[in-house]
């Protein structure tokens, strides 16, 4: 039965990675999906739920994407995406028209899983609250490069933090409806007790008449004018397993959405030239940004600012390898955990479980028995 489930998602996802080509041909053509390569940019198709929201209350929606200079035609493109500055001035025109600052949250209630490509759908067959809140840190640029997700825990809380990128100034709007949506993530994934138990906003607190409605939306204590945005989870809670997990799935859909990240970007790009070159280098231990800047013949410094202007870091780029060809070796593979650990790295096996407990929640062994 699992090598059935296995050939059909691959079949599946064949299938949505020409459809998604073919879409987006044209699409990405469209001077709105391909802005300059320093200006933030997120998947057109989160921006359908305000579109839809939009309508639901009157208003002309193709009027005010035009207005914004984002072509609604896109919305349909799968892979398509606007530039942050112009959702920014759609959110603004849509709050003027509607004169409704809580459109961000109310939003989030006409989009799906497959909004966010296929990190919704692996989000959705995730095994904890922990693993699915970590496929979003993952796979974050594939919905926008305008933020980050930082995952942090102590000894009984679990904290999701978002953090936006130099330059990026998303809308109030915006981030009220990724943060409500991160706030209710145990209720999408089936389990309403999987709440946080406070969540802290940047935004100013709103008007009075709409407080009730964020607290019901957001289900926690909310603290406004924050430092920080971030949603706190007790520890245990997180790390309940869920009655929807599919791991085999959720492998695939994994793939699927780091091979969209990879057609972000351009050929040429430092990210990707750094990534072919550390997975043969990682046998010879985590390479140093020293030996990456060698390779490409630059400066250190000059190095991590055009890694940087891509939205990534050398440790991050790593990270994401050890990943990727951890899950890959120890489902398809019988070598030892101290060959894995040793070709991805790692100083030894108790190293490599660290890590494997770090990313998906459980050791080597379960994830190799699973």
């Amino acid at each position: 039965m699992k090598y059935a489930w296995g050939c059909a998602v691959k079949l599946v996802l064949k299938r949505q990675a020409y459809d998604l080509r073919r879409q987006n041909k044209e699409a990405m053509n469209n001077k709105a999906s391909n802005p300059t390569s320093n200006t933030p940019t997120a998947l057109a198709s989160w921006m359908r739920g305000l579109a839809r929201e939009l309508e639901h209350q009157g208003c002309d929606a193709r009027a005010l994407f035009n207005e914004a200079g984002l072509d609604f035609a896109l919305l349909d493109a799968p892979e398509a995406r606007y530039p942050v500055p112009q959702t920014t001035l759609l959110w603004q025109k849509a709050v003027a028209a509607t004169g409704d600052e809580t459109l961000g949250i109310k939003a989030i209630r006409h989009i799906t899983p497959a909004t966010f490509h296929a990190v919704g759908l692996s989000v959705m067959a995730s095994e904890t609250l922990e693993q699915a809140f970590g496929r979003m840190r993952r796979f974050v640029d594939l919905v926008t490069d305008a933020s980050e997700i930082e995952l942090l825990s102590t000894h009984d809380e679990f904290i999701v933090e978002l953090k936006l990128r130099e330059g990026a100034h998303p809308a109030h709007q915006s981030t009220d409806g990724f943060l409500c949506l991160l706030a209710n993530a145990g209720k999408g994934l089936g389990d309403p007790s999987l709440v946080p138990q406070r969540v802290e906003l940047s935004r100013p607190a709103p008007q009075v008449r709409n407080l009730e409605f964020f607290e019901k939306s957001f289900a926690a204590p909310l603290k406004f004018g924050s430092n920080t945005m971030r949603i706190v989870y007790e520890l245990a809670m997180v790390r309940t397993r869920l009655k929807g997990a599919n791991p085999l799935i959720a492998e695939h859909l994994d793939q699927a959405s780091q091979a969209a990240i990879e057609r972000l970007k351009p050929a040429s790009s430092v990210s990707k030239k750094i990534r072919a070159w550390a997975v043969n280098h990682l046998p010879q231990g985590a390479p140093s940004i020293e030996e990456a800047a060698s390779y490409m013949n630059m400066s250190a410094r000059n190095l991590q600012r055009k890694l940087a202007d891509e939205g990534t870091n050398l440790a991050s780029i790593v990270d994401e390898i050890r990943q990727t060809e951890a899950t890959r070796r120890l489902k398809q593979s019988q070598d030892s955990l101290t060959a894995i650990a040793l070709d991805l790295g790692f100083s030894d096996a108790s190293a490599f479980s660290r890590a494997c407990k770090r990313w998906f929640g459980k050791s080597p062994s379960d994830i190799r028995g699973a």
